[in-house]
């Protein structure tokens, strides 16, 4: 699916090119559950969904109500929170500017998150780096690292598993 909402995305882009502008929209259906149950409920029928985003979003500017539209005619608005992800980084793009997914026993300090950004916006020519810290304790210590489908793994876990495999590989010789 992340396919599809890059897609929806590319072509929202053009169209509506301010973020906050989405993000703002966006809010007002999933901040009500009620509200985003009626929008991605399949048993609703398209022309009821477009009446209440009608209501909803009186001040949204036209083209992202049609947007908004076209995924109730699709059945797509479920895919909303993937295809802001996506929008989000061809802001980034636009800017000069990269995602990186972290991925860590424990949150960084703020010094060590900055030379992190600075060495990924070296690495991948960027002018700068987004991180996105996940915590995932299993990796004992250390990081992982995904950008730009680069995958740099530094951490413990990491280390373990490469050596069992050396390990194993000179049993077998």
């Amino acid at each position: 699916m992340k396919e599809l909402a890059a897609r929806y995305a590319q072509a929202l882009y053009p169209l509506c090119p301010e973020e906050e502008t989405i993000r703002a929209a966006a809010g007002l259906l999933t901040g009500s559950a009620e509200l985003w149950g009626v929008c991605t409920d399949p048993t609703i029928r398209p022309e009821a969904k477009k009446r209440v985003l009608a209501r909803v979003l009186a001040d949204v500017p036209e083209p992202l109500l049609h947007f908004f539209d076209l995924l109730c005619d699709k059945g797509r608005m479920a895919l909303l929170p993937e295809i802001l992800e996506e929008f989000h980084a061809l802001a980034l793009a636009e800017r000069g500017m990269g995602r990186c997914l972290m991925t860590c026993a424990r949150v960084p300090d703020p010094d060590q998150r900055r030379r992190l950004r600075a060495k990924m916006a070296r690495l991948h020519h960027k002018s700068d780096v987004e991180l996105d810290i996940r915590l995932d304790p299993a990796l004992i210590g250390g990081f992982i690292l995904e950008m730009d489908g680069v995958r740099y793994d530094q951490s413990v876990r990491g280390r373990l598993t490469a050596l069992e495999r050396r390990l194993e590989g000179r049993r077998e010789v």
